[in-house]
């Protein structure tokens, strides 16, 4: 026979308005300045390293749409295209990095540009749209964080030394 697999006794995550209300300040900050979340919630190490890499990912991007134009033609980010869901799908992830969307769409979108035009470029635009997904994906762990849901993530190990309180 085997041994009964023991009831944990772990803290209920946040639900409903309890949780919209604890987490929609650090899910804005979040997105206005990417790290800003995590550095509410007191986990500076965590924002410090996501900013970096934020900041890495945009300036990467913006020097490779910027000086590897072809014919005149820079390389550009995804902007939202009335009937056609493709490039509205990339422009949402690209919107996870925050307002500074607004710049890119201004300087390399639109019709003077082209989100693929030559490797380099492409590149660039990948890597505006890697920052803004990896931005998304940030809001979903914070979410998971400040709710209290992150616990159920855990392998089963360290959920028993959380509910023993060790």
């Amino acid at each position: 026979m085997s041994d009964p697999t023991p009831t944990l006794k772990l803290p209920m995550p946040l639900r409903k308005k309890k949780a919209v209300k604890a987490a929609w300040k650090p899910l804005l900050l979040q997105w206005l300045v990417p790290g800003a979340g995590y550095w509410a919630i007191g986990q500076k190490g965590r924002a410090l390293a996501f900013f970096g890499v934020w900041v890495l990912f945009c300036l990467l991007g913006a020097l490779q749409m910027q000086y590897c134009a072809v014919a005149g033609v820079k390389g550009g980010v995804f902007v939202p295209v009335q009937g056609s869901w493709l490039p509205t799908l990339g422009a949402l992830g690209t919107l996870g990095i925050g307002p500074l969307y607004g710049a890119f769409a201004w300087a390399f979108g639109g019709a003077g540009t082209e989100p693929v035009r030559t490797l380099t470029q492409e590149y660039g635009s990948t890597y505006v749209m890697v920052a803004g997904l990896l931005n998304w994906l940030c809001c979903f762990d914070l979410w998971d964080r400040i709710t209290g849901r992150w616990v159920f993530r855990l392998p089963k190990d360290e959920q028993i030394q959380i509910a023993k309180g060790e």
